[in-house]
């Protein structure tokens, strides 16, 4: 489901990945969760969402996906 969200954001004409932050389980970060700004989002591949710094992060981590002040998706 969260692959479909992201899908979305980045290609519906009235969607804004510079509006969007994708939360995900990141272990080691404080409280074992992180957030990342949509715009560092090179690709969606397989089962991953690909960072523009080459991290990989599987879609059954991401927890939550928020653009503006709205949820889009949580887990």
């Amino acid at each position: 489901m969260a692959k479909n969200i992201l899908n979305m954001i980045l290609w519906h004409p009235k969607m804004d990945v510079e509006k969007t932050r994708i939360t995900y389980i990141h272990r080691g970060a404080h409280g074992n969760l992180k957030t990342i700004p949509g715009s560092s989002i090179e690709s969606l591949e397989g089962g991953f969402l690909i960072l523009k710094e080459g991290t990989h992060i599987p879609y059954h981590r991401i927890v939550k996906i928020e653009s503006d002040t709205k949820i889009l998706w949580k887990k």
